[in-house]
């Protein structure tokens, strides 16, 4: 199959493997070799009423998207490409921490698979070496009524691919596990280790609050005391990046000595390069 239409979701098969749970994360896994998105195919999931937890795994995506609906380019069975619907429980003021407490999860993962150690770039960029090995969108659905219908979080993880396999303009700021450790890796064994942590942290995150995954994200940062340069929905800023905010939010001192609080925003590749 290289084509699938909203409509023939229901009659498509749910390929079991071996990871899945009874709850959970991973409850519920749907293995495509080819599909257009997988955000995409998840969403027609939560329409129909699919449990939280459910996951979305393609071989290959022919549209992927990151953020700010940028391409996410990558050929077949170069990258573990997977979406995980969540429901959770936390008040609406907290949400904007999933996507930190997803790239913690996502970087135990990759150490306890390879023995890489990826560090953190605001919000939830995995970096090796100054390079974006794996990114994550997560998209919020709300009800008429204003309240949390579902999230989707969308991980992408670079582990096949060559430096030259990339397009030339991301060759200097992308990189790959096979890149980094010069061996092959099992996109099934990751994605076990995946669901494990994405499991473990996202119940914590609902039991105990951030606190417990704002502590791993500092220690994995690559963004804390660095000179950086912020994209923000309100204005541009520049400063040293102090410390993750109980709230998800990064805390940025500018050069007149004002502590900005960011929730929303994005630090360029080019400028974090500049600063490792």
């Amino acid at each position: 199959m290289t084509a699938h239409h909203p409509d023939l979701l229901p009659n498509l098969p749910t390929l079991a493997l071996p990871v899945r749970r009874r709850t959970g994360i991973g409850c519920a896994v749907h293995h495509r070799p080819v599909l257009s998105s997988t955000n995409s195919f998840l969403a027609g999931l939560a329409r129909r009423g699919a449990p939280t937890g459910t996951i979305v795994l393609a071989d290959h995506q022919t549209a992927g998207r990151g953020k700010y609906d940028r391409p996410w380019v990558s050929r077949p069975g170069e990258s573990l490409l997977a979406s995980v619907l969540l429901r959770p429980s936390r008040p609406l003021a907290d949400l904007a921490q999933v996507t930190l407490v997803i790239a913690v999860a996502a970087a135990e993962a990759i150490t306890r698979s390879t023995g890489l150690a990826p560090q953190i770039k605001w919000p939830n960029d995995l970096m090796v070496a100054g390079r974006k090995l794996s990114g994550i969108l997560c998209e919020l659905v709300l009800t008429p009524e204003g309240d949390l219908d579902h999230i989707i979080a969308g991980i992408g993880i670079n582990i096949a691919q060559n430096r030259t396999d990339f397009p030339p303009e991301l060759q200097a700021i992308a990189t790959s596990i096979s890149a980094e450790t010069g061996r092959k890796v099992d996109r099934f064994d990751l994605f076990a280790a995946l669901v494990e942590r994405l499991d473990h942290r996202l119940t914590e995150w609902e039991r105990l609050g951030f606190e417990p995954a704002r502590h791993a994200w500092s220690v994995r940062s690559c963004t804390l005391g660095q000179p950086v340069t912020l994209s923000a929905p309100q204005a541009p800023r520049q400063g040293i990046a102090e410390a993750l905010g109980p709230d998800g939010a990064l805390c940025l001192r500018t050069a007149d000595g004002t502590l900005h609080s960011v929730i929303f925003g994005e630090i360029p590749l080019a400028a974090t390069q500049a600063t490792l």
